[in-house]
Protein backbone atom coordinates (compact mmCIF):
# COMPACT_ATOMS: atom_id res chain seq x y z
CA UNK A 1 0.00 0.00 0.00
CA UNK A 2 1.47 3.32 -1.02
CA UNK A 3 -0.88 5.66 0.82
CA UNK A 4 -3.19 5.82 3.83
CA UNK A 5 -6.43 7.75 4.08
CA UNK A 6 -6.39 7.60 7.89
CA UNK A 7 -6.72 9.96 9.53
CA UNK A 8 -8.95 11.72 7.09
CA UNK A 9 -12.37 11.96 5.54
CA UNK A 10 -13.57 9.56 2.90
CA UNK A 11 -16.33 11.24 0.89
CA UNK A 12 -18.74 9.21 -1.25
CA UNK A 13 -19.18 10.31 -4.84
CA UNK A 14 -22.68 10.39 -6.36
CA UNK A 15 -21.81 7.36 -8.51
CA UNK A 16 -21.37 5.11 -5.46
CA UNK A 17 -24.36 2.78 -5.81
CA UNK A 18 -24.29 1.12 -2.37
CA UNK A 19 -27.19 2.63 -0.35
CA UNK A 20 -25.18 2.18 2.87
CA UNK A 21 -22.82 4.87 1.59
CA UNK A 22 -25.09 7.33 -0.25
CA UNK A 23 -23.44 10.74 0.21
CA UNK A 24 -21.55 9.33 3.18
CA UNK A 25 -18.69 11.04 4.93
CA UNK A 26 -16.51 8.56 6.77
CA UNK A 27 -14.01 9.44 9.48
CA UNK A 28 -11.21 7.07 8.61
CA UNK A 29 -9.73 5.68 11.82
CA UNK A 30 -7.32 3.07 10.42
CA UNK A 31 -5.97 2.11 7.00
CA UNK A 32 -3.18 -0.38 6.39
CA UNK A 33 -2.32 -3.25 4.07
CA UNK A 34 -4.68 -5.42 6.16
CA UNK A 35 -7.69 -3.21 5.39
CA UNK A 36 -9.47 -0.08 6.57
CA UNK A 37 -11.87 0.98 9.32
CA UNK A 38 -14.01 4.10 9.61
CA UNK A 39 -17.20 5.62 11.01
CA UNK A 40 -19.88 7.28 8.87
CA UNK A 41 -20.77 10.55 10.59
CA UNK A 42 -23.69 11.91 8.57
CA UNK A 43 -26.26 9.09 8.35
CA UNK A 44 -28.70 9.54 11.23
CA UNK A 45 -30.88 6.85 12.75
CA UNK A 46 -34.28 7.92 14.03
CA UNK A 47 -33.09 6.97 17.49
CA UNK A 48 -32.53 9.56 20.22
CA UNK A 49 -29.28 9.33 22.16
CA UNK A 50 -31.52 9.71 25.23
CA UNK A 51 -33.05 6.28 24.49
CA UNK A 52 -29.65 4.60 24.23
CA UNK A 53 -28.60 6.22 27.50
CA UNK A 54 -31.81 5.11 29.22
CA UNK A 55 -31.37 1.53 27.94
CA UNK A 56 -27.76 1.58 29.22
CA UNK A 57 -28.71 3.03 32.64
CA UNK A 58 -26.83 6.23 31.84
CA UNK A 59 -28.17 9.62 32.92
CA UNK A 60 -29.00 11.95 30.00
CA UNK A 61 -29.00 15.71 30.63
CA UNK A 62 -30.10 16.77 27.14
CA UNK A 63 -33.32 16.73 25.18
CA UNK A 64 -34.59 14.34 22.53
CA UNK A 65 -32.92 16.14 19.59
CA UNK A 66 -29.46 14.48 19.56
CA UNK A 67 -29.65 11.33 17.45
CA UNK A 68 -27.57 8.21 17.07
CA UNK A 69 -25.71 7.84 13.76
CA UNK A 70 -25.21 4.81 11.56
CA UNK A 71 -21.45 4.34 11.58
CA UNK A 72 -21.64 1.73 8.85
CA UNK A 73 -23.17 -1.57 7.86
CA UNK A 74 -20.93 -3.78 10.04
CA UNK A 75 -21.85 -4.74 13.65
CA UNK A 76 -24.63 -2.19 14.07
CA UNK A 77 -25.17 -3.39 17.63
CA UNK A 78 -21.73 -2.04 18.58
CA UNK A 79 -21.54 1.57 19.74
CA UNK A 80 -18.73 4.07 19.28
CA UNK A 81 -18.40 7.52 20.80
CA UNK A 82 -16.54 9.94 18.54
CA UNK A 83 -15.37 12.95 20.54
CA UNK A 84 -13.01 15.89 20.56
CA UNK A 85 -9.54 15.22 21.96
CA UNK A 86 -10.15 18.08 24.39
CA UNK A 87 -12.42 15.65 26.30
CA UNK A 88 -10.01 13.25 27.97
CA UNK A 89 -11.57 9.82 28.40
CA UNK A 90 -9.92 6.64 29.60
CA UNK A 91 -9.81 4.04 26.85
CA UNK A 92 -10.07 6.53 23.99
CA UNK A 93 -7.83 6.22 20.96
CA UNK A 94 -6.80 9.27 19.00
CA UNK A 95 -7.88 9.18 15.37
CA UNK A 96 -5.96 12.37 14.60
CA UNK A 97 -6.71 16.03 13.88
CA UNK A 98 -8.35 16.52 17.26
CA UNK A 99 -10.67 13.48 17.20
CA UNK A 100 -10.77 10.33 19.33
CA UNK A 101 -12.99 7.25 19.49
CA UNK A 102 -13.96 4.83 22.22
CA UNK A 103 -16.43 2.06 22.94
CA UNK A 104 -16.31 2.79 26.67
CA UNK A 105 -19.53 3.09 28.62
CA UNK A 106 -17.72 5.79 30.61
CA UNK A 107 -17.65 7.90 27.44
CA UNK A 108 -21.41 7.56 27.09
CA UNK A 109 -21.77 8.73 30.69
CA UNK A 110 -19.61 11.79 29.99
CA UNK A 111 -21.70 12.47 26.86
CA UNK A 112 -24.86 12.11 28.95
CA UNK A 113 -23.56 14.75 31.38
CA UNK A 114 -22.52 17.07 28.52
CA UNK A 115 -25.29 16.56 25.96
CA UNK A 116 -24.36 19.69 24.02
CA UNK A 117 -20.68 18.79 23.92
CA UNK A 118 -18.41 17.68 21.06
CA UNK A 119 -19.67 14.11 20.72
CA UNK A 120 -21.26 11.85 18.12
CA UNK A 121 -22.65 8.42 19.04
CA UNK A 122 -22.58 5.91 16.18
CA UNK A 123 -23.67 2.30 15.89
CA UNK A 124 -21.74 0.06 13.55
CA UNK A 125 -18.75 0.79 11.38
CA UNK A 126 -17.48 0.65 7.83
CA UNK A 127 -14.77 -1.85 7.03
CA UNK A 128 -12.76 -2.79 3.95
CA UNK A 129 -10.57 -5.82 3.31
CA UNK A 130 -7.03 -5.70 1.91
CA UNK A 131 -6.85 -3.49 -1.20
CA UNK A 132 -10.68 -3.10 -1.34
CA UNK A 133 -10.69 0.59 -0.43
CA UNK A 134 -7.79 1.36 -2.76
CA UNK A 135 -9.77 -0.23 -5.63
CA UNK A 136 -12.89 1.78 -4.77
CA UNK A 137 -10.91 5.03 -4.67
CA UNK A 138 -9.26 4.20 -8.00
CA UNK A 139 -12.72 3.51 -9.49
CA UNK A 140 -13.86 7.03 -8.49
CA UNK A 141 -16.31 5.98 -5.78
CA UNK A 142 -14.59 8.06 -3.10
CA UNK A 143 -12.46 11.13 -2.70
CA UNK A 144 -10.36 11.88 0.33
CA UNK A 145 -10.07 15.03 2.40
CA UNK A 146 -8.16 16.09 5.49
CA UNK A 147 -9.92 15.33 8.75
CA UNK A 148 -11.59 18.40 10.29
CA UNK A 149 -12.91 18.17 13.85
CA UNK A 150 -15.28 21.10 13.27
CA UNK A 151 -16.94 19.36 10.31
CA UNK A 152 -16.99 16.00 12.11
CA UNK A 153 -18.61 17.24 15.31
CA UNK A 154 -19.90 20.75 14.73
CA UNK A 155 -21.81 20.68 11.45
CA UNK A 156 -25.43 19.45 11.21
CA UNK A 157 -25.58 15.98 9.67
CA UNK A 158 -27.43 17.14 6.55
CA UNK A 159 -24.62 19.61 5.72
CA UNK A 160 -21.55 17.43 6.37
CA UNK A 161 -21.27 15.96 2.85
CA UNK A 162 -21.33 19.39 1.22
CA UNK A 163 -18.92 20.91 3.76
CA UNK A 164 -16.46 18.02 3.44
CA UNK A 165 -16.46 18.36 -0.37
CA UNK A 166 -16.04 22.13 -0.16
CA UNK A 167 -13.06 21.63 2.16
CA UNK A 168 -11.14 20.22 -0.83
CA UNK A 169 -12.47 22.74 -3.35
CA UNK A 170 -15.29 20.63 -4.80
CA UNK A 171 -18.63 22.40 -5.22
CA UNK A 172 -21.38 19.76 -4.72
CA UNK A 173 -23.72 21.52 -7.16
CA UNK A 174 -21.20 20.91 -9.94
CA UNK A 175 -20.97 17.15 -9.45
CA UNK A 176 -22.52 15.02 -12.16
CA UNK A 177 -24.14 11.62 -11.65
CA UNK A 178 -24.98 9.57 -14.70
CA UNK A 179 -24.94 12.65 -16.93
CA UNK A 180 -27.31 14.63 -14.68
CA UNK A 181 -26.37 17.57 -12.49
CA UNK A 182 -27.19 16.80 -8.86
CA UNK A 183 -28.73 20.10 -7.77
Amino acid sequence: MSFSVAPGFLIAMPTLADPNFFRAVVVMCAHSKEGAFGLIINHRFDLPVADVCRDSDVAWRGGDEPRVYCGGPVERERGWVLHADSIELAGSESVGAGLSITTSLDALEVYGDNAGGPFRLVLGYAGWGPQQLEQEIAAGSWITAPLDVDVALGVPHDQIWERALQSVGVEPANLVSGGTLLN
